[in-house]
């Protein structure tokens, strides 16, 4: 594809010759056949001397290396990546090897793969493409252009929106970890509610979002989530909010739009984490959150106060050697 073309499509101004490239790849590894980005400033010595045949910048480099000038580089790279590497398309149709109930919707533009079972009073709108192996119970939904990979399971009840993706080994809809102690042993309290999930969202690998108790666990819409994320019961998640990998949100907890929970987090259940929140890895966040807050730590406490304590944490062993001596000191003259 000329140079030309894919200015065109990202917005950008095309400056020095208009080559074809025909792929895409990073400063250190691409060939005179690809094209790269420059969005972090310093890397822009390595940008001028890397063997792309192009590159993406926001400021002109000196080189003569043919530049597409955008305003946001990695932005636009994304959008050639997508150009230069569209995605699989899906022939419509129902694999003969599929368990479909007779009383379920599925639309004939959706696309079906052998073993998978839907049960009775679903829903799958046109171009929702399902892989083998997927579960998708009674009374769910999946919206038009929604992906389920390999081996996701949806249970009983639940929805979920259009152009989302959800990868292979999901479970959506899971009962809620409720129990209660009768004096001799747990009983499980009935989960009964069910998970709705919004639009363009997308699921990593093996998490798990549980069903409400009695109401609904709630995923907004643009929702990001990294592998192995799990979500109790009742949760609610706002818009555009991304949730790194190992990250555990008890139930009840209400998280705001915009946030920014980074890997290994933990979140206590029945608090509540205000719009636009951003908690560091393996931050441990047990009490409320006012909008805005940057925490980390654990307990987590506002991010600069928790790297005070850190740089106080190192010198624990010689405080409490001092300490001691002047114990001892005081010890000797009383």
């Amino acid at each position: 594809m000329r140079l030309s073309a894919i200015a065109t499509h990202v917005g950008g101004r095309l400056v020095g010759q208009d080559v074809e490239v025909s792929g895409v790849s990073t400063i250190d590894e691409a060939r005179g056949h690809e094209i790269t980005f420059l969005s972090n400033p310093k890397y822009r010595d390595k940008a001028e001397r890397c063997a792309a045949g192009a590159i993406l910048v926001k400021e002109p480099l000196d080189t003569d290396l043919p530049q597409i000038i955008v305003d946001n580089p990695y932005l636009a790279f994304a959008a050639t990546l997508t150009l230069l590497h569209p995605p699989r398309r899906h022939a419509p149709g129902i694999a003969p090897q599929a368990v479909i109930d007779d009383r379920a919707e599925v639309c004939p533009g959706a696309t079906v793969y052998p073993f998978v079972t839907i049960g009775k009073g679903a829903r799958i709108a046109a171009g929702a493409v399902i892989h083998p192996g997927c579960f998708i119970g009674e009374d769910t939904r999946i919206d038009e252009g929604t992906i389920l990979y390999p081996h996701v399971t949806v249970y009983d009840g639940c929805e979920i929106g259009a152009r989302c993706i959800v990868h292979a080994g999901v479970v959506i809809g899971a009962d809620g970890f409720g129990f209660v102690w009768d004096g001799e042993r747990h009983r499980k309290i009935p989960q009964i509610g069910r998970v709705v999930i919004g639009d363009e969202v997308e699921i990593g690998a093996n998490c798990t979002i549980d069903r409400a108790a009695l109401t609904t666990t709630v995923i907004g819409s643009d929702v990001k989530m990294d592998d192995h994320v799990h979500i109790g019961h009742n949760v609610s998640i706002g818009d555009h909010t991304i949730i790194v990998a190992q990250t555990g949100i008890a139930g009840s907890a209400r998280i705001g739009a915009h946030c920014v929970l980074a890997g290994q987090c933990g979140v206590a259940g029945h608090i509540t984490i205000g719009d636009g929140c951003t908690a560091a890895s393996r931050a441990g966040i047990t009490a409320d959150l006012a909008p805005g807050a940057v925490v980390s730590g654990y307990p987590a406490m506002d991010h600069r106060r928790w790297l005070k304590c850190q740089n106080v944490y190192k010198d624990l062993p010689e405080l409490l050697k001092r300490i001691r001596t002047l114990e001892r000191r005081l010890d000797e003259k009383d």
